[in-house]
């Protein structure tokens, strides 16, 4: 390109420029190239312009950010959300004595396999089975793992698999009904024991009040207590609208003890997860009445949530966004513990009892422990590096309030708790059971502790249509910015030069047509005197249509003839015959 084209091209920028600035709806601009406006005037309108855009640019940096990081709202819909519209929470209650002394002795009778395992070497077996960190103790990790190595090599050579080792564990351990000497659900006794299940959790064998539908085909457990009906609802507060129950640890009857305490451990949580009593648990004590207070909450996610946010951007996951492969309904804990599974069977090529998993995995050998409780620990630590467990958007949360008093009081033998509790185990009237009941029972309460719940609502912060009336807001604040006037710009940007090309060669075709068309009376009258060539009217670009040319008469005038001349048809004699010539194509 030559200076002298860029010059022209440079001219052309400037013009399209101030044609812009003069007739943009943009605040400002036409001040710029306002015709007699001083330098000085020019430099302040610029300079306020330019302040509009830094103005307007700030804040929608901020509201997009804002949109962009944190694009869900969460408030509090209700304080008043009904009871009956969620379901009671589970209770899971484990024993501290985790394997009775006199079903042990049945168990091993019962089992030709274990007639010349010692009792002892057993015992030990039992007690890393129902405490898995024991395998994982730094300070005694090569006597434990020696300790692991000798098992897993006594039990191969008598063809003792992990599977025998748990149906003495489920035998040995004691059962729902050895522990509960009383229990009553919302003031009534029947059929109280029949919501409960005696299921493999990570603290040993334990019983579940009111959980979910558990199933181990490899084991051969299947829950009991809802196989065919929903989760329990009340629809009231206090403890008498809840679960009440006197259980006995009977610590004379004891073989391997879990724990540095006498007593329970129990933990309330929702239906559908996986009761993890070992982490979340809490202590009750022997010779107490404790009283659990629980305060219920709830959240859901709108649909436009669902539809509009990501799960990474709204940090939980909808119903149907990701299934387990070993549970029925998706959880938080329940999605650890199948990480948990899958890794382990990925390392350790085997699942401890108290995991579900495939069919085809066996159930780890002794040997094995120390791999799973390693793998345990990790995940424990760090979990969110290996699992990528969000929570549920719609979820349930079950708070606790502890308090407790001593057990039993003066006047607990004159209770009608009491009183079936004689009848049931056939006490004598004059026997003084207190001492007994202060040293092996504990009383145990769980209901709701308010009226009503709290249910939280998650909302879009901010939609598309929020969005974009914020920016159009702080463009018409800053600059008194429109749609249209992003059109201006993209129009003056992309297309004005097109169309101003358009518009110089439409001018020149129409003003050629014009002088072909619009001719001097002098030019028309020679142009009529002489004869008209078919060449001639080629070359003018006049092309004349067969529908025309096949008219009955052709009649050519012009304003300033006298006589207009006529022409005929073709073949007519009064055609020159080199014109006839040249039409007989038509």
């Amino acid at each position: 390109m030559t200076h002298r084209e860029k010059v022209r091209a440079l001219r052309k920028h400037k013009r399209i420029l101030q044609h812009f600035c003069e007739s943009s709806s943009i605040h400002g601009l036409r001040h710029v190239y306002e015709d007699g406006s001083l330098m000085f005037e020019r430099v302040v309108w610029i300079f306020l312009f330019l302040s509009g855009v830094c103005f307007s640019t700030y804040f929608c940096v901020e509201v997009w950010q804002k949109w962009e990081q944190s694009p869900i709202l969460t408030s509090v819909e209700t304080q008043l959300y009904p009871l009956k519209n969620v379901p009671f929470p589970a209770v899971t209650i484990c024993n501290v004595n985790k394997v009775s002394e006199s079903k042990l002795y049945e168990a091993i009778l019962g089992n030709p396999k274990f007639k010349n395992v010692n009792y002892t070497k057993l015992q030990s077996t039992l007690r890393f089975m129902t405490k898995l960190d024991r395998a994982f103790d730094e300070d005694n990790e090569d006597e434990n793992q020696e300790k692991l190595l000798e098992m897993s090599q006594l039990y191969q050579a008598r063809n003792i698999s992990a599977t025998d080792l748990f149906e003495i564990l489920k035998k040995a351990a004691p059962a729902c009904s050895d522990m509960m000497m009383d229990c009553k659900w919302l003031e009534s006794t029947e059929p109280c024991m029949e919501y409960f299940s005696f299921l493999p959790t990570d603290d040993g064998m334990c019983c579940t009040f009111n959980g979910a539908k558990y199933l181990d085909s490899m084991l051969g457990i299947e829950s009991s207590s809802n196989t065919s009906r929903e989760p329990l609802k009340v629809n009231g507060n206090g403890y008498r609208m809840g679960l009440t129950l006197v259980i006995d640890a009977k610590l004379r009857d004891f073989s391997v003890i879990n724990g540095k305490f006498d007593g329970f451990k129990v933990l309330v949580h929702s239906p559908e997860e996986f009761p993890d009593v070992a982490d979340r648990g809490f202590v009750l004590g022997l010779g107490t009445e404790t009283f659990v207070g629980v305060k219920v909450t709830t959240s859901f996610y709108t649909e436009e949530v669902a539809r509009e946010v990501s799960p990474k951007k709204r940090q939980c996951l909808m119903e149907g966004e990701k299934n387990l492969k070993y549970f029925e309904y998706y959880s938080r804990s329940a999605c650890h513990i199948e990480c948990d599974t899958l890794l382990m069977q990925e390392r350790c090529e085997c699942r401890p009892y108290f995991f579900k998993g495939d069919d085809n995995t066996s159930f780890c050998e002794m040997k094995s422990y120390k791999c799973i409780s390693k793998v345990f620990e990790e995940i424990r630590s760090r979990g969110d590096e290996y699992c990528d467990c969000l929570p549920p958007c719609s979820d349930t949360w079950y708070e606790p309030e502890i308090s407790y008093a001593s057990f039993p009081g003066r006047g607990f033998n004159r209770t009608s708790t009491y009183k079936r509790i004689e009848k049931k185990h056939k006490i004598s009237p004059g026997m003084n059971i207190r001492e007994y009941l202060k040293s092996n029972v504990a009383m145990l309460h769980v209901y709701y502790k308010e009226k009503t719940g709290m249910r939280y609502r998650t909302d879009i912060r901010f939609g598309a249509a929020d969005f974009i009336s914020s920016i159009g807001g702080l463009l018409g604040l800053g600059l008194g910015m429109s749609f249209i006037s992003v059109i201006e710009i993209l129009y003056y940007i992309f297309l004005r030069r097109m169309f101003l090309w358009q518009r110089v060669k439409w001018t020149r075709f129409s003003k050629r047509m014009t002088r072909i068309f619009s001719r001097k009376p002098e030019e028309g009258k020679k142009s009529c005197s002489n004869p008209v060539s078919f060449d001639a009217v080629q070359n003018n670009n006049l092309w004349l249509s067969s529908a025309t040319l096949n008219s009955t008469i052709l009649t050519i005038s012009t304003s300033t003839l006298d006589h207009p001349v006529p022409l005929t048809r073709r073949h007519s004699l009064n055609l020159p015959p080199h014109l006839q010539k040249q039409l007989s194509k038509y």
